[in-house]
């Protein structure tokens, strides 16, 4: 018979991911700055844009430019989420390992278990693919059960791929659900939150400010959001992942 895990106390997961990033501050800071934040606002200045939709265009035809500006910038998202993917590790290492890491242990760390991370992703986000074509329902439980692969690297660093895939999988027993939607509620209020500070500030800068000045304001907006919104899921898998983990040892005791 399959251990389960508990259900998981969503207040202690907040909690746990605020006192996280609280005592970590300035340190998740300078990694975050340098490996999210550095590599956004890089990546927008090397990206083109497809031609703009016409006006009634079908929904279909958002998807297909969504498609073209993948083919158009390949190589520039590869690179941005590989070391964005780094940095995350980092971060993670430097909360999650036994030993107290420097930050250039934190980043040795993450280096070592990359790899196996980047082939653990690619995985994961096929399969997430693969099921959102399903109806959504598939994928979205994917993304519940495959939550802690980020966690699992860093604290535990396997070398398999399929190891790290497995052990989120079982770390997550009973909660994909609840995983997922507490992802999704950080991923949206977050993004609402950005895309807000994004539209005055592009307003703004638009009304004040040369072009160029101005779009160079609106790119490091945008790209502080997305490191604010890589930051907190960070936090929250890693608060996760050490509350599967607290579970796990109260089975065991």
């Amino acid at each position: 018979m399959r251990a389960r895990v508990n259900k998981i106390d969503l207040n202690l997961v907040w909690d746990d991911a605020r006192a996280m990033g609280r005592a970590n501050r300035d340190l998740l800071t300078a990694i975050a700055g340098m490996f999210l934040l550095l590599p956004s606002i890089v990546a927008g200045q090397f990206s083109r844009m497809p031609p703009p939709l016409e006006s009634g265009a079908e929904p279909a035809a958002a998807f297909g430019r969504l498609m073209d500006y993948a083919a158009l910038n390949w190589p520039v998202l590869l690179v941005h989420s590989i070391v964005t993917a780094f940095g995350v590790l980092a971060m993670l290492s430097l909360l999650l390992r036994t030993e107290r890491l420097t930050v250039g242990q934190s980043l040795h760390a993450a280096l070592l278990v990359l790899p196996a991370y980047v082939l653990a992703v690619t995985v994961q986000r096929f399969g997430i693919m693969c099921g959102l074509t399903l109806f959504f329902l598939p994928g979205f439980y994917l993304i519940g059960r495959l939550a802690l692969i980020a966690p699992v690297a860093a604290a535990e660093r396997p070398g398999n791929p399929l190891t790290i895939l497995r052990r989120s999988a079982e770390l997550t027993i009973g909660n994909g659900w609840r995983i997922f939607l507490m992802l999704a509620m950080v991923f949206i209020a977050a993004t609402a939150i950005g895309l807000a500070a994004t539209s005055v500030v592009g307003v703004t800068a638009t009304l004040l400010l040369p072009k160029d000045v101005a779009d160079l304001a609106v790119a490091i907006i945008s790209g502080l959001v997305e490191a604010g919104i890589g930051v907190a899921i960070m936090l929250v898998t890693a608060a996760l992942y050490r509350v599967a983990m607290a579970a796990v040892g109260r089975r065991r005791g």
